[in-house]
């Protein structure tokens, strides 16, 4: 768990670093420049947590179920019902928007929905075949990640 300090910034400065952060954030235009950025930035362990929080709200907003978001991502339910707390946020709808527009977001989640169904029904995945799991579990839709 991440520790935080437990001498408090004032608050004016506490709001001054705040402003100065979502700034850089918001002037990072290539993921090459935010990899660089939040990898300097958070420890191994922060990443590993920001990364799975965030794939908990997108696969909890594609319809996923709690105990496959919690088999796939190896996350507790509880860590789940923190996130799906949270999902009606605007913050959150800023983000599922942006990340519909994405193709190269649609193919990673189409990828570990295939993931997903060969470690929990590897039988079937192995009958249908690739071409019948697209047609069977990812078919087209209008608004989707997948």
């Amino acid at each position: 768990m991440t520790q935080v300090s437990k001498r408090i910034l004032a608050r004016g400065l506490k709001g001054k670093v705040y402003q100065t952060f979502w700034e850089v954030v918001a002037k990072l235009k290539k993921s090459d420049e935010a990899q660089i950025f939040f990898g300097e930035l958070f420890s191994k362990i922060e990443k590993i947590n920001f990364t799975k929080r965030l794939s908990i709200v997108i696969l909890l907003h594609k319809g996923y179920e709690w105990r496959a978001i919690c088999d796939l991502l190896k996350v507790s339910p509880t860590t789940v019902a923190k996130m799906a707390s949270k999902m009606e946020s605007n913050g959150f709808e800023l983000l599922f928007e942006k990340v519909e527009s994405d193709e190269g977001w649609r193919e990673f989640f189409k990828e570990l929905g295939k993931l997903y169904l060969t470690v929990t029904h590897g039988d079937k995945v192995a009958r249908l075949g690739d071409e019948g799991v697209e047609r069977a579990y990812f078919p087209n839709k209008k608004k989707s990640l997948l």
